[in-house]
């Protein structure tokens, strides 16, 4: 340790203990308040020898000293008939001065000189170095006894320190022995992670609950100790498979047996009050000292462990504070203010981030990082989004711990305040905005990419919390009023790297997965906080945007109108771009691949968008919008070259049909239909596909030897493969066919000239040509190979799907109506 490191923390010392900060003069030095002596060494200027408060030693010399103020000080010699024998062995053995006050008649005791920063130093290093002379007593992690009796010393340390803190407050040398002793003891349960049986004893033995209750330690390294074990004891990568040992009789049963022991120790830690300890330690953790930044990772890693713990089914559900219904780890969460934490952690911007301080061991921003991760997760958990538990984003409680300061040091607008939160004035004061974090994270990236892989990792992160929230519908209403659908088309529209977020989110903010109500049953269905009125809205607002200007682009598939990913980000390298066409090294696929994938969801998410618009707009939708929406189907300013183009430049031919011959010319093109047909084409290949390999696998003969319904398994591999694109397709192209007289002579001249076409004259004519019309007219052909029994079978099996309500109404009306 050099000296400079020495010093730096002998004056973290000094601080922690109170002991006065150095003074400096006009010229830069440094000037200590009081410098100890023991004895006199002679004038120094601007000091004045004497004993104080400090102790013996020179004194910085008050500006107005006048010998005459001071009060005459004389040395006095105690009675020895005023004290019995007891208390002069006292006496003899902690010799006090007094000081002898002429203008009372009293006498103070002076107190001892508190140790400065230099000497606690010295004295930790010299236990330091005791106890590496002592070897440490190893933790068994095979031993039950030796788990217990490490449990009890635990708990003896922590009663030991706790009383020796209270009864020396001021003085860290008398604590600081068992303070050492008893980070060393929780650091010692690391070793149990090797063998998860041993998890069973440890909670037997009250174990977690002597840990929880370090974890409120003064000692801020104690606490941060004690989530740096509990991490590792909770990680998830226990329950991967392993090559069996020779204790491992089964792999099986071992590895219920894990999942067992792990489940066991989390559900102790949950049931303890663990989540409420989390939460409370987060605010008093300073992420510019390592060992804390240190804490805070640890404890955002120990929350995603038990995340991951509970979607492997490995815990249990827990029971609420009313012991009347279970409960899962998210809606604990929901109950501390942990989410709270996290959103005020990504609040912060990327420069403070990054100018925090140059000496962090861990970046803030890497700690925001984590915190969006943390987010993002508990967002997309099933009891947040469908059962709802938790308030809305946009009025979360402000976050609090219990060990704030602030109640010590009342301000002078305490009672401005209480007045004002009396008539309410305060409520959005005291709470924290969720939905303003989540969407003012995103406007910093609304015209320019990431530079960097963190902040394009935290970016997607963003999203997935922002699109998952708005599966409830109180988030898609303040979604909606604080302006998210035109910060969404803004980041489309300018083609960056969070234009592929933003149609997610623009995806579950339209379309919605609320329950269905019925006008029927409820009466109040028009109602503002009825789900349907929500998103119906939300399209208005949407077309009323000028959102469809962008979003039919997208849908006919134009490089020019598709977001590009960052360069930072994988689908967006160089190496992603060159490898398109050509993909030979592993890293080149990868990229590849991901490039791919970022195509694909812009698609995807551009077709949910549509068929959201045609469920939730109808005749008496705002803004004209449902006349501005049918009319994009029969708009024709863009016709295909896939037709006119190929078609003109090469010929007219003739199709001899049995009775007489006519020319086969191609007729007017309604671009979008056309595109609908061609989507439907490909999904619903797409799905037949999935469905017939998984007939095909090993998956669906271990469902039949299970006695499971092997074809409603085949039915979720094929809506997972792309039947569920493909219903809504069908349902794109009714609506156009319905609502306009058009689209639907249009479609139903498609179907005839196929039905037409596939003489064997027509195919002969194709074949005889030379060019390439051959290729032409045989994608034609496929693209037309759609016909009319298979749109009304996929409304048809798309309406089976669905529960009572408007969406299935809709189904229906279309299949009577086609």
């Amino acid at each position: 340790m050099t000296s400079q490191s020495n010093g730096d923390i002998a004056a973290v010392l000094d601080r922690v203990i109170g002991m006065p900060a150095a003074i400096h003069d006009d010229n830069g030095e440094n000037e200590s308040e009081f410098l100890p002596s023991s004895e006199f060494a002679g004038s120094k200027a601007g000091y004045v020898f004497r004993t104080a408060r400090l102790g013996t030693g020179y004194y910085r010399d008050a500006p107005s000293t006048d010998a005459s103020s001071r009060p005459e000080t004389k040395r006095i010699k105690l009675d020895d008939d005023d004290h019995d024998d007891d208390h002069q062995q006292d006496v003899a053995s902690k010799p006090r001065t007094v000081r002898f006050d002429s203008t009372k008649d009293t006498a103070h005791a002076i107190p001892p000189r508190q140790p400065s920063g230099r000497e606690l130093l010295a004295l930790a290093e010299q236990q330091q170095q005791q106890q590496q002379q002592t070897p440490r007593r190893l933790l068994d992690p095979r031993s039950p006894k030796s788990i217990r009796s490490a449990c009890a010393a635990l708990q003896k340390t922590l009663s030991e320190n706790t009383v020796q803190r209270a009864r020396h407050p001021d003085d860290p040398r008398e604590f600081l022995s068992s303070e050492v002793r008893l980070h060393d003891e929780i650091v010692a349960f690391r070793d149990l992670a090797v063998h998860l049986p041993s998890y069973e004893t440890l909670v037997q033995s009250g174990a977690v609950g002597t840990l929880l209750a370090a974890s409120s330690h003064e000692n801020v390294d104690v606490a941060a100790s004690v989530f740096e074990v509990l991490a590792e004891l909770l990680d998830p990568a226990s329950l991967e498979e392993r090559t069996p040992t020779k204790d491992d009789e089964d792999e099986d049963a071992s590895l219920q047996q894990r999942a067992y022991n792990l489940g066991l120790l989390a559900e102790a830690f949950v049931r303890g009050g663990g989540l409420e300890a989390l939460s409370a330690n987060l605010g008093r953790l300073d992420e510019s000292v390592r060992e804390e930044a240190e804490g805070v990772e640890d404890i955002l890693t120990l929350l995603e462990a038990l995340l991951d713990l509970e979607r492997a089914g490995v815990l249990r559900e827990l029971p609420t504070q009313s012991d009347r219904e279970s409960t899962s780890i998210v809606a604990s969460i929901c109950e501390t203010k942990l989410l709270s934490w996290l959103f005020r952690r990504i609040e912060t911007n990327n420069d403070a981030d990054d100018n925090a301080t140059a000496s962090a061991p861990i970046s803030p921003a890497v700690i925001r990082l984590h915190a969006s991760e943390v987010l993002a997760t508990i967002l997309q958990h099933e009891d947040y989004s469908m059962k709802q538990c938790g308030t809305r984003l946009a009025s979360c409680p402000e976050y609090t711990s219990i060990f704030d300061e602030s109640d010590e040091k009342p301000r002078a607008d305490d009672a401005v305040n209480q007045k004002n939160n009396a008539d309410g004035a305060n409520d959005d004061k005291n709470k924290v905005d969720g939905m303003e974090i989540l969407l003012l994270s995103v406007a910093a990236y609304r015209k320019s990419d990431p530079q960097v892989e963190v902040e394009c990792e935290f970016l997607e992160n963003v999203f997935d919390a922002l699109a998952a929230s708005l599966l409830r519908a109180d988030n898609v209403a303040d979604f909606v009023e604080k302006e998210g659908i035109e910060l969404m088309l803004r980041c489309i529209r300018e083609k960056v790297h969070s234009g592929g977020g933003a149609l997610k989110v623009l995806n579950f903010a339209l379309s919605g997965s609320a329950p269905e109500v019925s006008p029927e049953k409820n009466p109040e269905s028009h109602q503002p906080h009825d789900p349907n009125h929500i998103y119906k809205r939300a399209c208005q607002v949407f077309v009323h945007a000028g959102g469809l200007k962008l979003l039919f682009p997208l849908y006919m598939a134009r490089k020019s109108a598709i977001p590009s990913p960052a360069a930072c980000s994988e689908g967006g390298s160089e190496l992603a771009r060159k490898a398109a066409g050509d993909a030979r090294s592993k890293r080149a696929k990868r990229a590849a691949r991901a490039r791919k994938k970022w195509l694909a969801e812009a698609e995807e998410n551009a077709i949910y968008i549509v068929y959201a618009l045609t469920r939730h707009i109808d005749e008496e939708s705002k803004y004209d919008s449902y006349s501005r929406l049918v009319a994009k189907f029969v708009e024709e300013e863009c016709v295909s070259d896939f037709f006119y183009g190929a078609m003109d430049r090469h010929c007219s031919f003739h199709c001899f049909s049995t009775n007489h011959s006519e020319e086969f010319l191609c007729p007017s093109l309604q671009e979008k239909c056309d595109r609908t047909m061609e989507l439907c084409l490909k999904y619903d290949e797409k799905a037949r596909i999935a469905e017939y390999q998984y007939f095909r696998s090993d998956e669906a003969e271990e469902a039949e030897q299970l006695g499971l319904d092997v074809d409603v398994a085949a039915l979720g591999a094929k809506l997972r493969g792309g039947g569920d694109i493909f219903h809504r397709l069908c349902a794109i192209l009714s609506f156009a066919c319905v609502g306009s007289a058009r689209s639907h002579g249009h479609v139903r001249d498609r179907l005839k000239l196929q039905g037409s076409s596939i003489s064997g004259e027509f195919d002969s004519c194709a074949r005889r040509s030379k060019t390439n019309l051959d290729v032409i007219l045989a994608d034609f052909l496929e693209l037309l190979h759609l016909r009319s029994p298979v749109i009304k079978e996929g409304l048809t099996e798309f309406a089976s799907l669905l529960v009572a309500g408007s969406q299935k109404t809709q189904i229906e009306h279309y299949l009577s109506n086609i």
